[in-house]
């Protein structure tokens, strides 16, 4: 691991997607998304995809300029192609139409399809409670992840996010995907020769098994809680692609390379405006006497502290930033400074 100053490793990642022909203003929400990840400790969602996005872009897979295209537009709602472009900018367009909607009638819904990887599903929700509101999203993704009895590759690792207001706590921020563990950790495991934990993958013959390699040569991840992680995974595709008219299951490409097709990602963001219920203040007051009683209930042996969903995150953040400095992963700095001498 290398430490890097945040405020010019951003400057880079701006300047490399720029030089790919994305917009400057989009360019700027890649590199503010990606470095939140970065700096939550969210790794797999951080500077690491950097060249993946720029080799979907070179190769015309993802569009660098596409259209933002609001096809049904309602007080409440409205549904949205993002014309195959980079997930994140049209991501973070689509959550900001749901804040103003929401602003003004209550509740805001943006349905996306046309779309690539989101990255951290987290920011969007967190994006609603910034603003007082209560946040949702999810997207479908790449099949990953086999159904309960399956053993094989069925639906996507869909991930989806929360994220409420909390006053003098910040934000409680949860965000997850279906997967007992991430494709990226196992293929980490592999290289370093370490055994997984016990319910993260089967093997091509549908065994359990705690090799990384057996997933690497065609296994499978498998959801957390059994049925009720795949049950998650289906209602995802449903609200994020079926409602939206994007890809499903093995029809979708998140990580597009191939010129001339879209991945045809979906997405589903919702946020809801406190005030139009009740006092903001007096819902936030209520959530943090949660909180608190949350974190003073008797701990189990060794627990030093109780958290709350996104609150090791939003520590690491602070500390981040404060320090104006951040981990980074050596071959992912490598790949990143590559990429710009390049430029």
């Amino acid at each position: 691991m290398s430490l890097v100053k945040i405020s010019e490793f951003k400057q880079k990642i701006e300047k490399i997607f720029i030089s790919c022909g994305v917009p400057e203003a989009d360019a700027k929400m890649m590199a503010d998304v990606l470095t939140d990840a970065e700096i939550k400790g969210i790794k797999t969602h951080g500077y690491f995809r950097v060249p993946r996005y720029v080799s979907c872009l070179k190769s015309g897979g993802i569009i660098a300029d596409p259209e933002f295209k609001v096809l049904v537009d309602t007080p409440s709602m409205a549904l949205v192609d993002g014309c195959g472009g980079l997930g994140i900018p049209i991501s973070v367009k689509a959550a900001k139409l749901a804040i103003k909607k929401a602003r003004e009638n209550g509740v805001g819904i943006v349905s996306v399809r046309g779309s690539h990887h989101l990255g951290p599903a987290g920011y969007y929700a967190d994006m609603c409670a910034n603003e007082g509101m209560l946040g949702m999203s999810m997207s479908n993704g790449d099949v990953l992840l086999a159904a309960t009895g399956s053993r094989e590759k069925t639906i996507g690792n869909n991930p989806f996010a929360y994220a409420i207001p909390a006053g003098k706590y910040g934000n409680i921020l949860y965000d997850v995907a279906i997967s007992m563990g991430s494709d990226i950790k196992i293929i980490q495991a592999a290289k370093e020769n370490k055994l997984l934990p016990d319910g993260w993958i089967i093997n091509s013959e549908g065994i359990p098994s705690n090799d990384p390699n057996d997933y690497i040569n065609g296994g499978t991840l498998l959801p957390f809680g059994s049925y009720k992680g795949y049950g998650l995974a289906v209602m995802v595709e449903c609200f994020a692609a079926a409602l939206s008219g994007s890809a499903m299951t093995r029809n979708v490409h998140a990580w597009n390379a191939e010129a001339g097709r879209c991945g045809n990602v979906g997405h589903f963001f919702m946020a809801i405006d406190i005030s139009k219920f009740e006092s903001t203040s007096e819902y936030i007051s209520r959530v943090e006497n949660m909180i608190e009683e949350i974190a003073s209930s008797k701990k189990s042996n060794g627990v030093d502290k109780i958290y709350y969903p996104g609150e090791k995150e939003k520590a690491l953040k602070e500390k981040c930033l404060s320090e104006d400095l951040v981990e980074v992963a050596d071959d992912t700095l490598a790949q990143i400074l590559a990429i710009e001498n390049e430029i």
